[in-house]
């Protein structure tokens, strides 16, 4: 069972930029949390290091996306990324990342991870929607989506094979634009 932890006040979560220097610590509480059917779709086995490594090193040099970490007392809670697409068509929408770290969840991390995401999306002169996948079962993100704005866009049935059941993945949007604004 997993420990739980309590965050005396949500202000004492720094929210910085990833560095190559976390890649092992995102990356083996992304096993962990895959190990809990139903919230990645990876299996432990398939999540390495190595791909954490590249994915904060594209970020940090061309700039194009961006990889955040959630810290409290010096130690990561959560993380998130959001990568743009490169197709020309396509550059103006990113593909968003998150998850709070096993014993962190329900205490306004997430909200705080993806609050600064949005902001910095707003801010990059570039993106004009965020999108993401979330597992139908996933009751909680899907609410925290919801109230940050995403809408569901649409829903892959039965994408998902977890044991001997199918979960479906539900296609979320963040449009960070009126009509009016572009």
């Amino acid at each position: 069972m997993e420990k739980l932890h309590r965050l005396k006040n949500l202000k004492e979560i720094l929210i910085r930029q990833a560095k190559v220097e976390d890649s092992h610590t995102i990356a083996e509480a992304t096993r962990q949390i895959a190990q809990k059917p139903g919230f990645f779709c990876s299996q432990p086995s398939e999540l390495n290091d190595e791909n954490v490594i590249n994915t904060i090193t594209s970020f940090l040099k061309d700039k194009t996306g961006i990889y955040l970490v959630a810290e409290y007392d010096d130690q990561i809670v959560g993380h998130a990324f959001l990568e743009p697409y490169s197709l020309q068509s396509l550059k103006h929408v990113a593909d968003l990342n998150i998850a709070v770290h096993l014993g962190w969840q329900g205490q306004g991390i997430g909200k705080k991870l993806l609050k600064h995401i949005v902001l910095w999306a707003k801010n990059s002169g570039c993106i004009e929607k965020i999108q993401l996948n979330v597992r139908a079962s996933n009751t909680v993100a899907i609410s925290l989506y919801k109230k940050m704005g995403f809408e569901e866009e649409g829903r892959l049935k039965n994408r998902v094979k977890v044991k001997d059941r199918y979960i479906d993945d539900v296609i979320m949007g963040l449009n960070l634009f009126e009509e009016s604004d572009r």
